[in-house]
C-alpha cells in the first residue's frame, strides 16, 4: 500500500509541470503514487501527464476530465487515492525531495489527523526574491489545544494545501471534500478540516517552494469575486460560531471579511474590469455598508501591513474614489517592479 497520495490538479501550467513532476516523483525512502488530474489543458500539459504514466506505470496515475475546476480535480484524485496520508501539490511549484519522509515520520511518531510544515515564497519573475516562513505554534495534541492556538495557526497561511499533510481516513470520516467553488475551494476545505480537527504536528522546517506567477487567478478579474470571497468569510465566521469563540476571534472574523473587501478593490481595479469609475465606487460603497458597518469596523482598528492600513482608513472615511486610486497605483509600481526586475534575470541568464 502507498503511504502517500499526491494529488496535483493540471490545467495548462506546461512551462511549469515537469519540474513539479520531478519533484513528486524524486520523493526519498517514501512508497508514494502521483494522481495527475488533467482539467482539461489544451497546451500540451495533457501529454506530459501521460508521457510520465507510460515512464512510471506503478507510480504514475493520470485522469483526464473536462475544465471543471481545481476544486473538481482535487475530488477526482481523493476518489482514486489509496495512501494513508494526501498531499496536495501543485503544478507550478516544486517541493524538496524530503518533504514527504520527513513529514511522514512525525505523522507516524505522534499520529496526528495533519501535519503543517513551511515553505519557501518565492517570485516567479525575481528568483532571488525569497522568503522562507515557518509555523510558530507547538505540537497540538488535543482539540483544546487546537482551538486555543488558533490565533497562531490562523496565521501561518492557514488556507494553503501544499504546507500540510492529512491523513486520509480523518478526510474520509468526516466526509471532507472540495466545494463548486472556482476559486478559494481551498480555503473552504480547510475551513472544514478546522472544524473536526483535533491533532496537528508542526515541522519548523521549510520543504515546499511556492512560486507566485503574474497570471495567477488571484490576479485575474472575475465578475464574481467578491461572492466568493465573502462566502469563505461567512464560512470562517461561522466555524467559529460553532467553537463558541466569537469574542476569542471576533478580530479574525474581520480580518477575513477585509479580505474579502480588499480583493474585490484588486478586482475592480483590474484592466479588464467592465465597469465605470462610478460603478466601481457604488459598488465599494454598498460592499461597506453591508459588511464594514457591522463586521470590520468594531473590530479592525488597524493592520500590520502599511498599504492595508491606509486602504483600511480609507474605508473607513469612505473615500472609496481614493480606495481604488491607492489599488491601482499600488498593482502599477508591483508590476514595473516585475519587469524590471524580469529583464535583469533574463540579461543575466543569457
Amino acid at each position: 500500500m502507498f503511504e502517500v497520495s499526491i494529488i496535483m490538479p493540471v490545467y495548462n501550467v506546461k512551462e511549469h509541470l515537469v519540474r513539479a513532476i520531478k519533484s513528486a516523483l524524486n520523493q526519498q525512502d517514501i512508497l508514494t503514487e502521483v494522481i495527475l488530474v488533467n482539467d482539461g489543458s489544451t497546451d500540451g500539459s495533457a501529454e506530459i501527464c501521460d508521457d510520465y504514466a507510460k515512464q512510471e506505470p506503478l507510480l504514475v496515475k493520470v485522469i483526464h476530465q473536462e475544465n471543471k475546476g481545481s476544486g473538481h480535480a482535487r475530488n477526482a484524485g481523493l476518489d482514486q487515492a489509496v495512501g494513508k496520508y494526501i498531499y496536495f501539490a501543485d503544478p507550478d511549484d516544486y517541493f524538496d525531495k524530503h518533504l514527504l519522509k520527513d513529514n511522514c515520520r512525525l505523522a507516524k511518531e505522534i499520529k496526528p489527523e495533519m501535519v503543517v510544515f513551511g515553505y519557501t515564497q518565492e517570485k516567479a519573475e525575481i528568483p532571488s526574491d525569497r522568503e522562507v516562513k515557518l509555523p510558530n505554534f507547538p505540537q497540538l495534541t488535543t482539540q483544546e489545544e487546537f482551538r486555543k492556538h488558533f490565533n497562531n495557526v490562523y496565521h501561518f497561511s492557514p488556507y494553503a494545501l501544499w504546507n500540510k499533510l492529512y491523513k486520509r481516513r480523518f478526510l474520509k470520516k468526516h466526509n471532507i471534500r472540495f466545494t463548486k467553488q472556482k476559486t478559494g475551494q481551498d480555503a473552504l476545505f480547510n475551513i472544514e478540516v478546522y472544524k473536526h480537527l483535533s491533532s496537528v504536528s508542526v515541522n519548523r522546517k521549510a520543504f515546499y517552494h511556492y512560486v507566485s506567477h503574474t497570471g495567477s487567478s488571484v490576479n485575474r478579474y472575475r465578475p464574481d469575486r467578491y461572492l466568493m470571497e465573502n462566502t469563505i468569510a461567512q464560512a470562517f465566521e461561522q466555524l467559529i460560531k460553532e467553537w463558541k469563540q466569537e469574542q476569542t476571534f471576533n478580530k479574525l472574523i474581520a480580518q477575513e471579511y477585509f479580505n474579502s473587501v480588499y480583493l474585490e478593490t484588486n478586482n475592480l481595479v483590474h484592466s479588464d474590469c467592465p465597469l465605470t469609475k462610478q460603478e466601481k465606487t457604488k459598488r465599494l460603497s454598498d460592499i461597506w455598508e453591508h459588511v464594514g458597518m457591522d463586521k470590520i469596523i468594531p473590530f479592525k482598528k488597524n493592520d500590520p501591513n502599511p498599504f492595508r492600513r491606509i486602504l483600511l482608513r480609507n474605508f473607513q472615511k469612505r473615500n472609496f474614489d481614493n480606495v481604488l486610486l491607492l489599488m491601482k497605483s499600488r498593482n502599477q509600481m508591483a508590476d514595473k517592479y516585475s519587469k524590471i526586475f524580469g529583464k535583469i534575470n533574463r540579461f543575466f541568464k543569457n
